[in-house]
């Protein structure tokens, strides 16, 4: 089992079942894994979201100028749609949060999907 922890920002909508993504640094898990979705993990406002199934891991590229990924056929084919899929108001939103997170000018991850 495969535990991922969100942000309280992300928290509500995993669990109202309006997030069914998360981008990750390292290849977390694997089609078929078991993954018990949290928020506040290591503190004592730690709380489980849900339980799901990784339905698929993409590899995932960030720019200020868009997305690559490892598979686009499972994705919409606008980039808006895809950060608002991830949580996001629009791409622009998208990568402001990640580009300060890390502080980088291209991240690279995995898409995880449930």
């Amino acid at each position: 089992m495969v535990a991922i922890n969100f942000s309280e920002r992300f928290a509500g909508p995993v669990e109202r079942g309006e997030k069914r993504q998360t981008i990750r640094r390292s290849r977390k898990c694997a089609p078929g894994d078991a993954l018990q979705l949290y928020t506040g993990q290591r503190t004592k406002a730690c709380r489980k979201l849900m339980d799901a199934v990784c339905r698929d891991v993409t590899y995932v590229g960030l720019t200020a100028r868009g997305v690559t990924l490892g598979d686009k056929s499972k994705f919409p084919s606008d980039i808006d749609d895809f950060a608002r899929a991830d949580g996001f108001a629009d791409y622009a939103e998208m990568w402001k949060w990640f580009s300060e997170r890390y502080e980088t000018n291209s991240f690279t991850g995995y898409v995880i999907r449930w």
